[in-house]
């Protein structure tokens, strides 16, 4: 059975989700920069990055969208259970199918990402972690007309993947204008967050050292993240 994970202002539960609270959606919540109106989470999971849109921007309004029913479910009780319920709205659907009046000034994910990789024989895993329902063309492609002409797509991939995103972001006239990649304590990149806008300029790019070989967490990630961990990660 999987705990409750409390954080400062908000709870997740997280039974039914087998995509649990971690590193890539708390760094990609916490570094997010910019104020937003409009917000649009893709495959919210738990509800982590809407949650954490919602504290960071409390006069947004969020529309958070899933495919998975039992997932959405869970980030239903988790919205209905914070102090920013009024600012959220879960959508039972896959991005492909989603339609929206007025568009977003932010789209943030935290999305399938393995490609051609071993399928396990949970299927509702496999959903939560590879491409097969939503390629990354489909995102990029979906994404671009759902943004605001000033809008920004925010996202988190493994760093060996960079080269692909980055061309299909391109191909739909998005760039980086922001970009922090994560390191090991062996120095290899491990994940790298984006965000992307429909101007093209030079993007400013730093790293981040999340945990130390002694599996400490960092000055710096503690830094970035404490406005929502509910508990002293330098302990």
């Amino acid at each position: 059975m999987s705990q409750p994970f409390k954080f400062k202002h908000f709870t997740i539960l997280q039974e039914s989700n087998t995509q649990k609270v971690g590193t890539d959606s708390m760094l990609l919540g916490a570094w997010v920069t910019g104020k937003f109106n409009r917000i649009l989470d893709i495959g919210t999971g738990t509800g982590i990055l809407a949650l954490m849109m919602a504290q960071k921007n409390p006069e947004a309004s969020i529309t958070a969208i899933e495919p998975d029913l039992e997932s959405l479910s869970e980030a239903q009780i988790n919205f209905s259970h914070s102090t920013f319920k009024n600012q959220l709205l879960a959508i039972h659907t896959p991005l492909q199918s989603f339609g929206a009046i007025d568009k977003f000034d932010l789209i943030i994910t935290n999305p399938p990402y393995f490609e051609n990789s071993f399928l396990s024989e949970d299927t509702d895993r496999n959903r939560a972690r590879h491409t097969n329902d939503l390629p990354i063309h489909e995102l990029y492609g979906s994404a671009a007309e759902l943004l605001t002409d000033n809008g920004s797509l925010a996202i988190v991939i493994p760093s060996d993947l960079e080269y692909e995103h980055f061309k299909r972001a391109a191909f739909e006239d998005l760039f980086p204008f922001k970009i922090l990649r994560t390191i090991s304590p062996n120095g290899n990149f491990k994940r790298t967050l984006i965000q992307f806008s429909f101007e093209d300029t030079e993007p400013i790019e730093t790293t981040l050292l999340v945990k130390d070989d002694k599996g400490n967490y960092s000055k710096e990630y503690i830094e970035m993240t404490k406005e929502f961990y509910g508990k002293d990660l330098s302990q």
